[in-house]
């Protein structure tokens, strides 16, 4: 079995779509691409969250495993009639210690076991990093959270202040985080540790696309500023020579643009259903996001029906998945199985939903567009759904173990890195990793026996209500391509 003796640099570019990856706007990530090997069906887990997605980087998984469905979860038996916020450093730590957050091993730990190293550097909220890397305190393992140096291995935010001086601010957008993550890991953390694999997570352009979208001057400077960063780890990279590792530059969704809002809160509790956003209340707990979920909690099972039925007839309403079923369609009629997308993890909601997504049109749609819940108007971009533009995502790689100038359509994305890597390093995966090695972008490999499987298309209905979704069926999880309503 071959087995590399090359390091893993992996960068992530929070929420960029690949299509907005061109030479006029991008030209050094751009140009990356021409030479690296591109995974063409790159797609995002749904709920195309970050932290869903970013936790299936840190585990090679699907929330069916992971345990991750928002970046706020129910708090269940970890935090029992409250609401969790998976990515608030506090929250997390004081959760029992002999509770999983995350519910599959972690990448970090597979490395560990194999006596090989890994470091996190993160631009994000205080607790997201643990998402990438469950638990690495307990091995030792280094990270640095550009939240704050209190939220990051002491002894690694020692060496980095000690050459960088104190972390910018982590509030609001902040070009010079995501600027000084790339430092650390080019000045301090690979040169001084040399880890295994190195991962990068900026804040950038998702922080800036959620401001003003894709046409507003925030946005643009933060692409600007992404391929700037990109321009400066490729040098860096180059300048290693033999000794360069593999380098891969990922994103954990797309964005399509706000047309408008739809006040959840108020129009639930305009209909009498018992359903609440406060969890210290009784009744079936509503996360109102633009795709978000319900949870039944105490609730009797019945109401479930009553909320789709109601949902169902409302213009705005989007996807849906319940339960049960069938495995394609849920146990309530007119949804989709939650298990259809490797989503049923025992602290998965009833029902998971979105608001309406609709397609590019015309010269005022340029970008696929959506509903958003809120009472405020709409602005910037957004992501969480099941559309196309949602879910593509970008996946170029390139290095020694790589191959060069190649592009294939292979099915997959960024839940397959963990178990590449782990291929190459010739570790055995461990049992909740989902994901496969990519053997096709590589030298030395093969396509996987599911590489492109057939687009399906599979379709239900209630009355004058229908939904639909294109998927992929790999060996081991199900990959969304778009979702539809009407």
């Amino acid at each position: 079995m071959f087995v590399t003796h090359n390091r893993f640099v992996v960068v992530v570019l929070d929420g960029l779509r690949p299509d907005l990856v061109t030479l006029d706007r991008m030209p050094n990530l751009a140009r990356f691409r021409e030479e690296a090997a591109v995974l063409g069906g790159s797609r995002a887990l749904y709920p195309s969250h970050t932290r869903v997605n970013k936790t299936g980087l840190g585990t090679g998984t699907t929330p069916k495993y992971h345990g991750i469905h928002f970046n706020k979860i129910a708090g269940g038996t970890l935090k029992p009639g409250d609401i969790l916020d998976v990515g608030d450093f506090a929250q997390m730590a004081g959760l029992d210690p002999s509770a999983d957050l995350v519910t599959a091993t972690p990448l970090g730990q597979a490395l560990a076991d194999a006596d090989r190293t890994m470091a996190v550097i993160h631009c994000g909220a205080s607790g997201a990093p643990q998402l990438l890397n469950y638990r690495a305190a307990e091995r030792g393992q280094h990270y640095l959270s550009l939240a704050g140096p209190q939220f990051s291995s002491e002894r690694l935010w020692s060496a980095v202040e000690a050459e960088l001086g104190p972390m910018p601010s982590p509030s609001g957008v902040n070009l010079e985080r995501s600027r000084y993550a790339v430092r650390a890991m080019t000045e301090i953390v690979y040169p001084q540790l040399l880890p295994d694999v190195t991962v990068v997570w900026s804040d950038e352009p998702d922080k800036s696309l959620h401001v003003d979208g894709f046409g507003g001057p925030v946005s643009a400077a933060a692409l600007s500023h992404a391929d700037d960063l990109v321009g400066e780890v490729i040098k860096w990279w180059r300048g290693l020579g033999d000794d360069a590792p593999n380098l891969l530059f990922l994103s954990d969704h797309g964005h399509v643009e706000t047309s408008g809002t739809i006040a959840l809160k108020a129009l639930f509790a305009e209909t009498g259903l018992p359903v609440t956003t406060d969890p210290a209340q009784p009744g079936a707990l509503l996360l109102p996001f633009g795709s978000g979920g319900i949870y039944l909690r105490d609730t009797d099972s019945s109401v479930l029906a009553d909320i789709v039925s109601w949902m169902q007839a409302q213009p705005w309403c989007g996807n849906l998945l319940t339960a049960g079923g069938d495995g394609v369609a849920g146990a309530v009629p007119g949804t989709f199985s939650s298990s259809l997308l490797s989503l049923d993890h025992e602290r998965a909601p009833d029902l998971f939903f979105q608001l309406r997504r609709m397609d590019a049109g015309g010269h005022e749609r340029q970008y696929g567009h959506c509903l958003n819940a809120g009472d405020k108007g709409p602005s910037g971009s957004s992501h969480g759904g099941l559309h196309a533009e949602e879910l593509a995502t970008v996946f170029f790689a390139a290095g020694p173990d790589f191959k060069g100038h190649f592009r294939t359509e292979t099915v997959g994305g960024m839940v397959d890195v963990a178990a590449t890597i782990l291929s190459l390093f010739g570790i055995e995966q461990p049992q909740s990793m989902v994901g496969r090695p990519l053997g096709g972008l590589l030298v030395n490999g093969t396509e996987p026996s599911d590489a492109l499987p057939e687009v399906e298309t599979v379709s239900v209905s209630n009355g004058a209500f229908e939904q639909h979704l294109q998927i992929r069926r790999l060996d081991r999880r199900t990959v969304a391509d778009h979702g539809w309503v009407g």
